[in-house]
């Protein structure tokens, strides 16, 4: 991870060896073959990488030679499994597997690298100089030469080369129970020839070779592989745009934290000039204070002028060190606040993970309090509303009573009471209490009748 985020600007963008295409046909993706004799466990390693670069973000296109097309497959059944028909010399398999790569390219390869796809192919130009320059004993510059004209001079930008001894790779191939292809089943030495050539074509371009050796366990070769490609392959799409992210993310809290403290420095040094103004006036007050009451002293104690000089010195002395006493205090108390402040910001960075994890759970549960206070609050505004509509029936009612009274000479006062509602919010009547919920519990009282004047 720490390769990744010293690679973003440069490995985002896919740069690499100028040697790894053609010129003039630059393509965004990453070619990588995986080479090694049968048995070396490149099916297995593909997989294992294919689910590991996908989890990064990478799109994969996996693929092998021969038999990724439709006429790989046809020349892959005449070059490998075709026991019923008369053998394939070494110069037509030569052909054979050029012209297998060339339709293998020209539709799968190219086009997965041009969209800036990974692939990963099981077996490609080493393949065939291996095997048929050091297993056939054709002239390798030839093969090579071949293979370039299928590619249009394409070649791989990495090759995995999976190192074997072939007698554990021919244990291997027996313990899994498979029928040996016509290439596996040739003899000892045709299989030592052909790593042979593998070993000696990576030790003549380490830079675009990862020698692995398949004999360890499977998974240790992954975590190899794996180790060296983080090494050289460029960020995925996803990767750069989550490191952007968290560095933008650890920008912005470092700046409202420098913020921070420069406000509350710039706070201390308010508070301290405060303080230091008010030390100046109570010095300053205490100064005149005592001149006056020098003067009152000399004009009353003229004899003892002397003796007053003295205690005067002693006494200038004396604040002099208390002065220098508390500036030694305030650089104490300085030293014993920049500590403490270094001490609140580590433990505000310690517990802003723990907030937002608690924030979190918060919102989840507030969402969920505020659906059911919102559904109580429907059905206590519903029945509030039935409430007002029953007393205002109930006030219909009473100022229909009260115009059929006011056409009499008896004037009924009206009270309302009792004088305070009842610990519910309501005025009770405990001696006329209404069963109905849906009409108010205020109750109306009859005062003394009197006369209207005539």
């Amino acid at each position: 991870m720490r390769s990744r985020l010293s690679r973003i600007s440069a490995a985002a963008g896919g740069r690499r060896a100028a040697a790894s295409q053609s010129a003039g046909r630059k393509l965004s993706g990453w070619f990588i073959a995986v080479e090694g004799g049968d048995g070396a466990g490149k099916s297995t390693q593909i997989d294992a990488l294919t689910a590991w670069l996908r989890k990064r973000g990478f799109d994969v296109v996996t693929t092998r030679e021969p038999g990724a097309t439709v006429l790989g497959a046809k020349l892959r059944e005449i070059l490998l499994h075709a026991k019923d028909r008369e053998p394939v010399s070494a110069r037509a398999e030569a052909l054979l597997f050029a012209a297998d790569r060339a339709d293998h390219v020209e539709k799968v390869v190219r086009p997965a690298l041009e969209r800036g796809a990974i692939v990963l192919t099981d077996r490609h130009v080493d393949s065939s100089i291996a095997y048929q320059s050091g297993g056939r004993g054709l002239d390798a510059a030839d093969i090579a030469a071949l293979s370039a004209f299928a590619t249009d001079g394409l070649r791989p930008d990495l090759v995995i080369l999976l190192d074997v001894d072939p007698a554990v790779a021919w244990e291997r191939s027996q313990a899994r129970g498979d029928a040996p292809d016509r290439l596996e089943a040739e003899p000892a030495e045709f299989h030592a020839r052909v790593r042979e050539m593998f070993r000696s074509r990576a030790a003549a371009e380490p830079s675009r070779y990862i020698v692995v050796d398949a004999g360890e366990p499977a998974g240790v070769v992954t975590g190899i592989i794996e180790d060296r490609l983080e090494k050289v392959l460029p960020l995925s799409a996803r990767e750069v745009a989550e490191a952007e992210a968290r560095e933008k993310a650890l920008r912005e809290a470092r700046e409202a934290e420098q913020r921070e403290q420069e406000a509350r420095l710039a706070a201390e040094r308010a508070e301290a000039e405060q303080e230091a103004e008010r030390r100046r006036a109570e010095q300053e007050e205490r100064r005149r204070a005592e001149e006056r009451r020098r003067e009152e002293e000399r004009k009353a104690r003229e004899r003892r002028e002397a003796e007053e000089r003295a205690r005067l010195d002693r006494e200038k002395a004396e604040q002099q060190r208390r002065a220098e006493a508390d500036e030694r205090a305030a650089k104490v108390r300085e030293e014993e606040d920049r500590r403490q402040v270094e001490a609140d910001a580590e433990q505000r960075r310690q517990s802003e993970l723990a907030v937002r994890q608690a924030e979190a759970r918060a919102r989840g549960q507030a969402r969920e309090q505020a659906t059911r206070e919102l559904e109580e609050r429907a059905e206590s505004e519903a029945r509030t509303a039935r409430l007002v509509e029953a007393a205002r029936r109930l006030r219909e009612a009473s100022a229909s009573a009260d115009a059929a009274d006011s056409e009499t000479t008896a004037v009924l006062p009206v009270t309302q009471g009792p004088d305070k509602p009842g610990d519910n919010g309501h005025y009770d009547d405990d001696e006329d209490d209404d069963d109905d919920d849906d009409v108010p519990r205020s109750r109306w009282r009859l005062g003394n009748l009197g006369k209207r004047k005539s």
